[in-house]
């Protein structure tokens, strides 16, 4: 319980503090006082984030701390992690800086507003205005109900088990359409890895036979350019001179004349020379005219480019393209094994979540019963004795729904196979019917009061 609250500098706060008794404890004050202030500041203490907008004009940080007695004993493994010594309150407090820094502390010891908003569930609970209004909407009542009956842990049970139902349902109408288009599909997964099949294409062939492509139809004038090369480099050439150059640069440096860098530099022209010769040697080795070996390889690039063109951009994309084919008829000629596979998980997946949502639905009608007794004795002392109020589920029935329960035809949710409505009798003699529709607001709030007490 919130025993002491103080607030510095907050929006038109300068300073308050209040020490509230045990008990109901009610704040009054004409619009614009600050009330709605000490609310936001609680909200900060529950680790929401804040701005350097909240600060009062002209103030260097807010200040917002709270003293909560006694401890609750669901927080004692958390505050233990934390390492806070908590024996008989707790101290909670929050500063922000103008520059829009945030600090937290728990009895001194430093904390994020992660663990703030760990706590807070714990410390506080905070309902606005207009929260009653949810009581109108029918589809939150089933939420009210696990959450007094403790079935929160059922009810996710469920909602997966619907999740892991539709997942392989959709799995299997998938199975089931590429079945119906398997055929289609195989002859021409077949057609195209003939094609590409018989092409026996090879990683980096196509670069290849570019570059031999460019040597076969310029064979002579790449002859011509080598021996014109190979000629100023080899005999009495470059290579030739450069060594006698260098030897006569050894001789300078041996008889003591000063040739700085020149010999390293002459060695090293005279190994280029000597590399690059051979390097021309090697291209001279590769030309030839052979117009028969062009029309081949012309004819190879033509199939390596339609082929690209059609599977992919490259030889790489094709081979890669190839390979998914294989895979997908592999899966395709094992699609009736696989069919029955998921047609028995689809039918083991149904029956999970049949057996959850019937034992749900049974559990949700007893912890309503309880709802509904506890409920109405607090509306009692709220001057609303004499209410009656019960959860009325019905089966989501549909003519074409895909599961059977109990005999009936239903289209399954999340939450389950029925839908459940909150329905309200206010005043003795009068018939059950929908809160949603029959609840005033005043009765609304009331109803929404005696729902935050028990639950």
């Amino acid at each position: 319980m919130l025993r002491e609250l103080e607030v510095r500098d907050l929006g038109i706060i300068e300073a308050v503090r209040l020490e509230l008794p045990p008990g109901f404890v009610v704040l009054t004050g004409e619009t614009g006082a600050g009330k709605s202030l000490l609310v936001h500041s609680l909200k900060l203490l529950s680790g929401e984030r804040g701005d350097a907008d909240m600060l009062r004009a002209g103030a260097e940080k807010l200040l917002v701390e709270g003293v909560f007695s006694p401890v609750p004993e669901e927080l004692a493994a958390v505050l233990d992690e934390l390492g806070v010594e908590a024996n008989t309150e707790l101290v909670i407090r929050r500063e922000m800086a103008a520059s829009g820094r945030s600090r937290a502390w728990v009895n001194d010891v430093p904390v994020t507003l992660a663990t703030l908003q760990r706590l807070a569930p714990s410390l506080l609970a905070i309902a606005g205005q207009h929260e009653q209004r949810d009581l109108a909407d029918p589809t939150t009542h089933l939420a009210l109900v696990d959450a007094f009956g403790g079935l929160e842990t059922m009810a996710a049970q469920v909602a997966q088990a619907f999740q892991h139902w539709q997942e392989t349902r959709q799995a299997l109408a998938e199975a089931r359409s590429r079945l119906a288009q398997r055929r289609d599909r195989l002859d021409l997964i077949q057609y195209q890895l003939n094609e590409i099949g018989a092409a026996c294409l090879r990683e980096g062939e196509h670069e290849a036979l570019l570059e031999e492509r460019t040597f076969l139809r310029h064979a002579e004038r790449i002859g011509e350019l080598l021996a014109a090369a190979r000629g100023a480099l080899g005999g009495d050439g470059a290579v030739t001179l450069l060594s006698r150059a260098a030897r006569a640069v050894r001789e300078l440096s041996q008889l003591g004349v000063s040739v700085g860098e020149t010999r390293e530099q002459l060695e090293q022209a005279e190994l280029l020379a000597e590399e690059a010769l051979r390097a021309l040697d090697s291209l001279a080795d590769r030309v030839r005219v052979d117009p028969a070996r062009l029309e081949e390889v012309e004819s190879r690039l033509a199939t390596l480019e339609r082929l690209t063109r059609k599977y992919g951009g490259s030889v790489a994309a094709v081979l890669a393209h190839f390979k998914a084919l294989e895979e997908e008829k592999a899966s395709l000629e094992g699609v009736e094994e696989h069919i029955q596979l998921l047609e028995d998980g689809e039918k083991a997946a149904a029956e999970a979540f049949l057996t959850l949502s019937g034992e749900l639905f049974q559990r949700r009608q007893q912890a309503a019963l309880a709802l509904a007794k506890e409920v109405t004795a607090v509306l009692a002392r709220l001057g609303m004795a004499g209410t009656r109020m019960e959860l009325r589920q019905s089966l989501r029935v549909a003519a074409d729904g895909p599961l059977t329960f109990e005999g009936q035809r239903v289209n399954p949710a999340p939450w389950g196979v029925a839908d459940g409505e909150l329905y309200l009798s206010p005043n003795p003699g009068e018939p059950l019917k929908p809160l949603a529709k029959i609840a005033s607001g005043g009765e609304l709030s009331r109803i929404h009061l005696a729902l935050r007490t028990v639950l």
